[in-house]
């Protein structure tokens, strides 16, 4: 079967240099000939070097902005204001796909979107992070308290209380409220930053001293 059609019937509307080499009998001249030509062509589309969209696939469907995020550039995981927009905890879209990695921050501009990463410590690196597999994709995300404690992290945000966190990101407080308090525990305990550590048990505090009153 002709090279061309091997990439007809890819599942995926991106494709990897190791994926490509497995076309080619691991003859490492032919692929990057054939990857040559076809980004000439227009077939091939480069994202990053050895990552590459189909373009024929994505005139049908662009591939998930998270599940390329891990892909681009890891260990890495959706954090930050992405995954808060996506749990509904602050209300602005977001364009730039934020990420946080065990490694040096990086930002990669791409055909489709930009994607940032933010080095957080690699210490209990995926404590918080979920696993979503859909028909089409899978993605890890960080849980919205995960999310916030790593944007604090690298922003170096000292929050006194909660009214500065809902000024500053416009979190609704019944969302902080009613958010999982266990896990903000857990958090208050393991999350591998004292400054991070510190400010997490006072929100902690205050959320519970609200929920207490209306009891």
């Amino acid at each position: 079967m002709k090279i061309r059609n091997l990439i007809e019937d890819w599942p995926k509307s991106y494709i990897k240099d190791e994926d490509l080499a497995s076309f080619f009998k691991k003859s490492d001249d032919a692929r990057y000939s054939f990857v040559k030509r076809a980004l000439k062509a227009g077939e091939l589309i480069r994202i990053r070097r050895g990552l590459y969209l189909i373009k024929s696939k994505i005139k049908l469907s662009l591939p998930d902005e998270f599940e390329l995020a891990l892909i681009i550039y890891g260990p890495s995981f959706v954090s930050f204001e992405s995954a808060l927009s996506y749990h509904g905890w602050i209300p602005e879209s977001v364009y730039t796909i934020t990420c946080a990695s065990a490694k040096r921050a990086k930002e990669f501009k791409t055909p489709v979107g930009v994607f940032s990463y933010k080095r957080v410590p690699e210490e209990n690196f995926y404590m918080g992070v979920e696993r979503i597999e859909t028909q089409e994709s899978v993605i890890f995300i960080a849980q919205p308290w995960r999310a916030l404690a790593d944007f604090i992290y690298t922003r170096k945000k000292n929050w006194k209380n909660l009214e500065q966190l809902e000024n500053d990101l416009r979190i609704d407080k019944k969302t902080l409220i009613e958010s999982d308090k266990e896990f903000l525990k857990l958090l208050t305990e393991k999350y591998p930053s004292h400054k991070v550590r510190q400010i997490l048990k006072k929100f902690l505090k205050e959320i519970v001293k609200i929920s207490q009153e209306k009891l």
